[in-house]
């Protein structure tokens, strides 16, 4: 995939506990298992976070900031205070399986087509698509393209060649109804982005990007004001000020929807205007300090969060 100018910096963080409790579990099934075992069984508790709406970004087979904040998350709202308790709850007999199979269809070669890097290219094409087929199925099935290969070794290129072909993917089908959020916690520190029901339940969790520049973030009294699914972007130059590429553009452009649309598949604006939470073209980059001002989410995060909660709901921004 080419690196496209909007893509920014790296900053993570943890939680320690959660952390020597995930590892100690890994290191169990690694034990009793081949030696793929401590990846596909992190990606197997990746996977059912996920289904239960507690996401880890990109599902990777890593122990990493994302998955562990995530399973805090869970065992919280499950109200469990011991976290293995959790790990149990999401991995046991009754949770369904990890992985399924799928079936490419000629439908999904179809979808593949072009997301130029550069501004003025972008605008002339019709759509903003995934660039190749395994960059398609890794949103579609929210895992990363090397696990993807990981869970199909017999897979020897990701091209027409592999219509028809059942591959071993993520099962991210919902195991429950989509809950009610009536409102959205953003805590700048964990990068983290958490959606509440009326009683102050925790319903959904999700890991997400936050301004660079952390003055820029907006704070005060926000609200979800207007919900745009597969978006449009206008691209202006005065907003990349420091880009000398976009100053030489020197006019605004409309960049075309699509998973590869700056803003990615959905947009919830927010009551100051131009401010609002959007998909990523980076799924990779999730969890970072890195926009101009916006919080970015998953495109699959984006589209679920925009189901689950309504026009109106309060945002509360904190750890600036």
């Amino acid at each position: 995939m080419a690196k496209r100018p909007w893509r920014g910096a790296w900053f993570g963080a943890g939680i320690v506990p959660v952390a020597i409790l995930l590892l100690g579990w890994i290191r169990v099934v690694s034990a009793q298992s081949n030696s793929q075992a401590p990846l596909t069984s992190t990606a197997a508790l990746q996977t059912a976070l996920d289904r239960n709406l507690f996401g880890v970004g990109l599902i990777d087979g890593r122990p990493g900031a994302r998955t562990r904040t995530a399973l805090a998350d869970f065992s919280m709202a499950s109200g469990m205070t011991n976290t293995e308790e959790a790990v149990s709850l999401l991995t046991g007999a009754d949770a369904g399986p990890p992985f399924s199979s799928y079936v490419i269809t000629t439908q999904d070669v179809l979808k593949v087509g072009s997301a130029p890097p550069d501004w003025v290219e972008a605008s002339r094409v019709p759509r903003m698509a995934a660039e190749s087929l395994i960059e398609l199925l890794s949103e579609k099935f929210h895992a990363s393209e090397n696990l993807l290969v990981l869970l199909n070794p017999g897979i020897a290129a990701w091209d027409t060649n592999a219509i028809g072909r059942a591959i071993r993917v993520p099962n991210v089908n919902p195991t429950r109804n989509l809950p009610c959020a009536a409102r959205i916690a953003i805590d700048c520190r964990e990068f983290r982005l958490r959606a509440y029901d009326t009683n102050g339940q925790l319903v959904a969790s999700f890991p997400c990007s936050i301004a660079r520049d952390r003055s820029k973030a907006p704070t005060g009294a926000l609200r979800i004001t207007t919900f745009a699914a597969n978006p449009t972007y206008l691209f202006d130059p005065k907003n990349y000020p420091d880009s000398p590429v976009a100053q030489k553009v020197a006019r605004r452009l409309v960049i075309p929807a699509g998973p590869n649309n700056p803003v990615g598949d959905c947009w919830l604006g927010l009551n100051l205007a131009g401010f609002g939470i959007h998909g990523t073209p980076h799924p990779e980059t999730i969890g970072r300090q890195e926009s101009h001002g916006c919080f970015r989410l998953t495109n699959w995060d984006i589209l679920r969060l925009s189901k689950i909660v309504c026009t109106g709901a309060p945002v509360e921004v904190t750890g600036l």
